[in-house]
């Protein structure tokens, strides 16, 4: 094992996480969950931003994809997730570079992403995103996911369909108001809520620009009983043609 990695496994699957590469977190698990349930058999798949590889391997296994392929910002992701593929047996075709700049000519039948939708100041502050980790998906956290979603249609092909994490730790509004611009019908497939751990909670209610996300309903977050909790969504977009 790489130096400084741990391992993440799912149901039953480990990979590597490597240093400076995201930790796989509920919404990573939950995105999983979501597409596994839809047969994948003779589709081609792209994973957008796919850090350790995690999501996409895991569709591989259980959704029967025809081809899988996965790009990342991070050439250390890519490499980490070149790893997981070979230590799964599974294979995949890795390239390095923001949003669609790897898959310019190229179209999908599937699109999973799970690139950082989080609030920036939040982001910061959480146990995910370490310094070394790339975010920049800006104050509201709907940066990158809004340009994924309105570039999608042009790397799909004929009823191609792209399953999109959002979390209440950013600017959900915005980003479904781009997805339902670019997609003939959107569509929440599953939402769980998850507590706050304590300490994570404590240094946002500490930290003035992420208290104020929240006080201007950007952030949303949930009180049940004494725990503070926020939410994870996978939505299906879909484009007819």
């Amino acid at each position: 094992m790489k130096e400084g990695a741990h391992e993440f496994t799912y149901n039953g699957s480990t990979i590597e996480v490597w240093p400076g590469v995201f930790d796989p977190n509920k919404t990573s698990e939950l995105l999983i969950e979501a597409v596994i349930k839809h047969d994948l058999s003779g589709k081609s798949v792209c994973d957008m931003g796919c850090g350790s590889g995690i999501v996409g391997l895991m569709v591989a296994k259980a959704a029967n994809p025809s081809s899988l392929s996965a790009s990342d910002i991070s050439d250390v992701a890519i490499e980490n997730a070149r790893h997981n593929a070979a230590l799964l047996g599974i294979k995949a075709e890795y390239k390095q570079g923001s949003l669609f700049e790897p898959w310019v000519g190229r179209k999908f039948d599937v699109i999973l992403c799970d690139i950082s939708a989080l609030a920036e100041p939040i982001a910061r502050l959480s146990p995910w995103y370490p310094p070394e980790i790339h975010c920049g998906a800006g104050p509201d956290g709907a940066e990158w996911t809004t340009r994924m979603l309105a570039a999608s249609s042009g790397y799909l092909n004929r009823d191609g369909r792209v399953f999109f994490a959002t979390a209440s730790l950013s600017d959900e509004n915005r980003i479904l108001d781009v997805a339902k611009s670019s997609f003939t019908s959107v569509e929440c497939v599953i939402k769980r809520s998850w507590p706050f751990r304590e300490e994570f909670w404590n240094k946002i209610m500490e930290n003035e620009t992420a208290r104020k996300l929240i006080e201007k309903g950007i952030v949303k977050v949930l009180k049940k009983g004494s725990r503070w909790l926020w939410d994870s969504s996978i939505y299906v977009g879909s484009v007819k043609t």
